[in-house]
């Protein structure tokens, strides 16, 4: 039996390439600057995501500067957003608001046109123009905000999830694995949820978890093919050898390319030979007693050696041991 000790750090390596962002949600409908408003016992602030829930009218009743400077807050807009006389709402750069399907900016009565809304002291309505219902965007949403990447231990394998805040044209995650922290390699795949601004809870399970200290970082893709990658984490995974190798294949099913592992053999084992075969028992591929520099054994399987979609077997043979492990191929 093998003793398993997961340490989990965050690491952030260079400059981060994402800021955690607070979400702040209407709780009842009301005035702007009225901090029972707010889920969060506070008024918006620079960097927030604000929500204005479907069953409330958030009213802007001065000329708000709150959120008028660095770093951006973007506002999305189930209910209903409106401005009394001569209010202002200043937003800083790159901010955005988002008007859901459902959703409506009104111009409210009195004050003529002199309600207006603000991205980076650029003026985007005001009140003399219609009313906006949704699906309607000013300035440039967030593609994806990720609240929170982390990772765990269950039995033998690690578990990743992660929580986004709200998502713009989100097609795929790609989750990535590193050894030293520079060199990634893309271990699985989770889809998108499309665009939503509602919290989504994501999860990955990695079966085959690197000894010793490791890295996950999260890739994201939109639908157009743009890509953000966030901050990567940092996990310990150490194991207590018990004499026998471990055999480990990922990802697993296999959507194209991927790898069959044979490592934590003790020194001094007898000749390893490792194969793969298919459904009929027909060799695919093999290694025989090749040891790589770290000491393991592998099996690099690619589709495009005319392997053909479906189960396969990867075998190790220590001695008189007999390791083996299923793989679906894509």
């Amino acid at each position: 039996m093998k003793h398993l000790l997961i340490l989990f750090l965050l690491l952030i390596i260079g400059e981060s390439v994402f800021a955690s962002r607070t979400r702040i949600t209407s709780q009842s409908s009301g005035n702007w600057r009225d901090i029972s408003t707010w889920d969060l016992g506070r008024t918006p602030q620079n960097g927030d995501i604000v929500v204005i829930d479907a069953l409330h009218t958030v009213t802007v009743i001065t000329n708000n500067g709150t959120c008028n400077g660095a770093p951006d807050s973007h506002l999305y807009v189930s209910g209903t957003l409106t401005f009394s006389n001569g209010s202002k709402l200043r937003l800083g750069c790159a901010s955005s608001v988002t008007i859901e399907v459902g959703g409506l900016l009104a111009g409210g009565s009195g004050g003529g046109s002199s309600k207006k809304l603000y991205i980076c002291e650029n003026e985007q309505w005001n009140s003399g123009d219609p009313d906006v219902p949704g699906f309607y965007v000013f300035g440039k949403p967030l593609p994806i905000e990720l609240m929170d990447f982390s990772a765990e231990v269950s039995d033998s394998y690690i578990l990743l999830d992660w929580l986004t805040a709200a998502e713009e044209n989100n097609d795929y995650f790609e989750i990535l694995r590193s050894k030293n922290g520079l060199s990634y390699e893309v271990i699985g795949q989770v889809a998108g949820a499309g665009t939503t601004n509602n919290t989504m809870i994501y999860e990955f399970e990695d079966y085959s978890p690197l000894e010793g200290l490791s890295y996950y970082r999260l890739r994201q893709t939109d639908y157009d093919g743009k890509s953000e990658s966030f901050s990567p984490i940092a996990v310990e995974f150490t194991v207590e050898a018990d004499g026998s190798c471990v055999l480990t294949v990922y990802p697993n099913p296999c959507p194209g390319s991927c790898k069959a592992k044979l490592n934590e053999c003790p020194k001094g084992s007898p000749q390893v030979r490792l194969m793969m075969t298919d459904a009929t028992g027909h060799l695919v591929n093999e290694v025989y007693d090749s040891r790589n520099f770290d000491g393991s054994f592998d099996i690099h399987i690619d589709k495009t050696n005319n392997l053909k979609p479906g189960v396969y077997v990867i075998s190790a043979i220590i001695g008189e041991e007999n390791i083996s492990e299923k793989i679906i191929m894509k």
